[in-house]
């Protein structure tokens, strides 16, 4: 394609207008509308710009993304002729520079391409008529004198000759000889990438504004994919070939709307005045000076429209750094540069506003501006977070290398700040550690760069990748390592399409079918296939390669199944495990015996699972799907992170951005599952393309790659209103009727700060779970009973301890629920019963205490002091180490005290000076001395109206005789005054 360097225009004659005004809605509806109404293309929406199906790209980046796999050949679509308008993100590599945005009219990391597509239909001369009669006729009305055509001129290196065909195609149509531009393969030859499709393209620009050519703009690319490239020197023609064209809408709609740069024209105008309605002090007035507020306004508005669907989209900061990285510079330009405090509040703005004006073309931007919105401030806390706990250490950090100031730490990830202090800490290395910076760190390849580039330091990238192959490989599983076995074998993959077939009976059982299968290896642990019967050499433990199984293999959080091979004379083995190597689609299916070897002379074996235990797993896998889809309506945002099937037994684990979810939310959930269980929704499972997956509303994991040839949806549809259940993408096995789950019962609820993980059963287990509930509830009810019979006059030690042995042995039912299941709920009530006994009891005890401290301090109360030991060990028997004088300070009345008494190895000392008292307390001098304490100046008696001491004598004997020397001398001090 031909690289023009595009400036915003300054000037554009109105007397040189093209047409009356359209809007962006129109542009694009009319687009669509040209080729789905008037020549036979098929609409097909947008794909989310998070791609599920190809993992090497970050965003969805042009219109082909989502026929990528047509154009590689790998599979085919219905309809042959598509038209659409895809939402694409780019944010850096070669088709955009990030830190550009803004500074340019017509940069953007958020655009909408508008597409057509032929899938061995038409073929060039088709392509360029459509292109040229939808931009030239009515509503467009393109002068055709200010169209350019340009043409592939051939490359000798690839030996591929000029593009004449298409050069001849222009000339028909009406382009003059002097708007055809010949180019080379740089501008005019398309690659999908090192190796695959690809093919000359031909472009159309305008001279925009009008000037003898000087300012061409390039509008359509129309790619003709007629060849494949093997490797960097061989190129084959293709038997058919593909036609992919693009269109940027925000470029035609500049044109059409007669604007001097894209952010001028409708998709962007009511962003901007949303901002000032915001801002409130100064309009957007298109100025390009990098040192404006009109380049700010234009990064906002950009941004504003990248984050809102990207986040629509379901895309998530934590899963994406570079949507995290936009969102964290846009908080800073708003509290910067637009001085709005707090920083995500304009998003929020700009949110409503591409709501307003994108919603009705993609309408799932209205269905999730609410999760928007909030996953727009909970980033911002996040962020917040982040700025207040490194914001010294960064100081600290720029003082030792003053040239990392060109970074920005709050753009960056979480590990950036605690990277760069690792490299002050290990200041004398020769080069940058940069697996460690990967590993440890969380920084990216692109970010070590330029860390190191920035101070100095070389990079070891081969020895990167080395580490990082070293780490994946310990990563792989130990069965893994026979697949090498296998290929070498080329033993035929297995067969599994049966795991699936299995038969629903009215009394809610299920069958699976009895499957005769080829053996075609035996596989011992180390990986070997097994020629010999040598149980010494090989194990008791071997696995069987067939050529088609029933049964299912890990995968999907659900586990395996088990069930039983026989052979043909009737001897049976037991499957206790089944796992599948990924690579290359084999099943094996564990035993353990020592009769394996006369496996060795079996052909073929009768494979049968085991029913039950299949019907647990699919009653807990259908209950995965039906909880997920509750907590998604309970909470604006959140995310599945894993899950975990058994039989009848599940695991699920889900993010919580921030929110709260209580145990009584738990149970809220819990209450419409089983309303949805009852509801008797059919179950279906359903087989589609990656592609098909885009044209429903389907669940999908944020991060999960979908094949392309076949993805299966499980669909629970409640027939009687007319209601997707749930529609979730999934390889796991499920009931046929909601009803069959028969019940389910929340055993577990575990809540960190930022996921959940809820453990539930369901089927016959929820009974036994229930039962088992109530017996001990039954015990927590005893507990109040007991509670009941003790007052504050028969309140005794031995009666505390019966209590306290009982609330223990609650506690420790409730904590060993793995081994006998009690329902959340009851788990709650329980909790509660023995949070108020505790109370009750701490509060009795408390009483008694304080009754048996009053009554003995009176004792020692005379008329002019009150001293003495006070003798409180029966009311001690929790051995708490607290005495609580405050309660009886007042007792004596305002006389000098001093109290003292000994438990649990601690002297306890507690004295009152009465305001009234003379300055000199030398009846305390022995007290000083006995205890080795520093005497107390009271220079203000009313700040020091009691004391305590607790001082530590391990000698019982030793502190009571230390008690009684200093109570006598203190009461011969007093007596001596009288």
């Amino acid at each position: 394609m031909i690289k023009f360097n595009i400036k915003p225009l300054k000037y554009i004659d109105n007397s040189k207008r093209y047409k009356s005004f359209l809007s962006s809605h129109e542009i694009r509806k009319r687009f669509i509308d040209y080729f789905v109404k008037e020549n036979n293309h098929k609409y097909i929406k947008s794909s989310p710009v998070v791609p599920y199906n190809d993992p090497t790209i970050a965003f969805v980046n042009s219109g082909m993304c989502q026929f990528k796999n047509v154009l590689l050949g790998q599979r085919t679509l219905e309809a042959n002729c598509i038209a659409n308008s895809q939402k694409c993100i780019r944010v850096g590599g070669k088709h955009n520079d990030l830190n550009i945005v803004g500074s340019d009219g017509y940069h953007h990391t958020f655009f909408e391409m508008l597409g057509n597509w032929s899938f061995g239909h038409y073929g060039k001369a088709e392509a360029c008529g459509l292109a040229w009669n939808l931009l030239t006729l009515p509503p467009f009305n393109l002068p055709k004198k200010h169209l350019y055509c340009t043409v592939f001129k051939g490359d000798k290196s690839l030996g591929i000759e000029s593009d004449d065909e298409t050069r001849h195609i222009w000339k028909q149509i009406g382009v003059s000889d002097n708007n055809i531009i010949m180019c080379g393969a740089s501008d005019n030859f398309w690659e999908m990438g090192e190796i695959g499709p690809c093919g000359p393209c031909t472009e159309i620009h305008i001279d925009y504004p009008p000037s003898d050519g000087k300012n061409l703009i390039e509008l359509w690319n129309i790619v003709f994919i007629q060849y494949s490239r093997e490797n960097k020197t061989s190129i084959h023609k293709l038997p058919n070939y593909f036609i992919d064209t693009g269109m940027g809408l925000e470029r035609l709609t500049m044109v059409l709307q007669n604007k001097t740069s894209t952010y001028d024209t409708d998709l962007f105008s009511p962003i901007f005045n949303r901002i000032f309605n915001v801002y409130g002090k100064s309009k957007y007035t298109g100025l390009f000076d990098e040192s404006s507020l009109d380049t700010y306004y234009r990064i906002m508005a950009d941004h504003g429209r990248m984050i809102t669907v990207a986040l629509s989209d379901n895309m998530l900061p934590s899963h994406n750094h570079k949507l995290r990285r936009i969102m964290r510079k846009s908080f800073l330009l708003t509290e910067t540069h637009f001085k709005i405090q707090p920083g995500y509040t304009l998003l929020y703005d700009i949110a409503d506003e591409i709501v307003n004006s994108l919603g009705d073309t993609y309408p799932e931007l209205v269905e999730n501006n609410k999760k928007v919105k909030y996953l727009i401030k909970h980033e911002y806390t996040i962020f917040n977070k982040l700025r207040m706990s490194v914001s010294k250490d960064w100081k600290i950090i720029i003082e030792k290398y003053p040239v990392l100031r060109k970074f920005n730490p709050y753009e960056e990830c979480t590990g950036f700040v605690p990277a760069c202090s690792y490299l002050i800490k290990h200041k004398y290395l020769n080069h940058i550690p940069a697996f460690t910076m990967y590993d440890a760190f969380g920084l990216d390849k692109k970010t070590i760069g330029k860390l190191a580039e920035t101070i100095g330091l070389s990079v070891n990238w081969n020895e990167f990748e080395m580490q990082l192959r070293n780490l994946q490989t310990k990563s792989i599983k130990c069965i893994q390592k026979v697949s090498n076995n296998y290929s070498m074998q080329n033993i035929p993959k297995t067969d599994d399409s049966y795991k699936y077939k299995i038969t629903r009976h009215s009394n809610q059982t299920y069958v699976s079918p009895v499957v005769t299968a080829k053996l075609l290896a035996i596989i011992d642990m180390n990986g070997n296939i097994v020629t010999e019967p040598d149980i010494t050499k090989h194990g008791v433990i071997v696995s069987l390669v067939l050529d088609k199984t029933c049964f299912y293999s890990k995968a999907g959080g659900q586990q395996h199944d088990i069930g039983t091979v026989k052979t043909n004379n009737g001897k049976i083995f037991n499957v206790n495990d089944v796992e599948k190597i990924q690579e290359n689609g084999i099943v094996l299916h564990f035993i353990n015996s020592i009769d394996w070897p006369i496996l060795l002379n079996e052909k073929e074996l009768t494979i049968e699972i085991n029913s039950n235990h299949r019907l647990g797993l699919m009653r807990a896998h259908s209950s995965v799907h039906i909880l997920h889809a509750v907590i998604n309506s309970h909470l604006v945002v959140t995310t599945q992170l894993s899950s975990c099937v058994k039989n009848n037994f599940l695991s699920f684990s889900f993010a919580l951005f921030g929110q709260t979810f209580s145990p009584e939310d738990a149970l809220l959930v819990e209450e419409k599952v089983n309303n949805l269980i009852q509801s008797g929704a059919s179950v279906k499972r359903t087989t589609m393309t990656s592609n098909d997956l885009n044209q429903i509303k389907v669940t999908l994991l944020p991060g999960e790659v979908y094949p392309d040839d076949q993805v299966h949806v499980i669909d629970i549809y409640n027939d009687i209103d007319d209601l997707y259940i749930s529609r979730e993408a999934c390889c796991g096995t499920h009931i046929q009727n909601t009803l069959d789950v028969i019940d389910f019962c929340i055993v577990q609820y575990k809540c960190l700060a930022h996921e959940c993980t809820l453990i539930a059963l369901t089927g016959p287990l929820c009974k036994d779970a229930r039962i088992n509930g109530e017996k001990v509830l039954n015990k927590s009810n005893n507990l109040e009973g007991i509670l009941n019979s003790i007052t504050l006059n028969n309140i005794t030690p031995t009666k505390v301890n019966i209590l306290l042995d009982h609330m223990n042995q609650l506690k420790l039912e409730l904590k060993n629920i793995s081994k006998n299941y009690i329902p959340l709920n009851i788990q709650i009530q329980i909790k509660k019963k023995i949070l108020a006994t505790e109370r009750n009891i701490q509060r009795l005890v408390k009483e008694k205490k304080k009754k048996i401290l009053e009554d003995a301090v009176k004792k020692l109360c005379e008329d002019s002091y009150a001293i003495g030991y006070v003798d409180c060990d029966m009311a001690y028997f929790l051995d708490d180490d607290y005495f609580d004088f405050e309660h009886v300070k007042n007792i004596c009345g305002e006389v000098p005290c001093l109290f003292l008494t000994y438990n649990n190895k601690k002297i306890h000392v507690y004295f009152h000076i009465p305001k009234e008292a003379p300055v000199d307390e030398k009846w305390l001098d022995d007290f000083w001395y006995k205890f080795n304490i520093k005497s107390i100046k009271f220079k203000n008696k009313s700040a020091y109206k009691f004391i305590e001491f607790k001082v530590k004598q391990e000698n019982k004997y030793k502190a009571r005789e230390i008690i009684n020397d200093v109570i006598q001398y203190a009461k011969n001090y007093f007596n001596i005054m009288k």
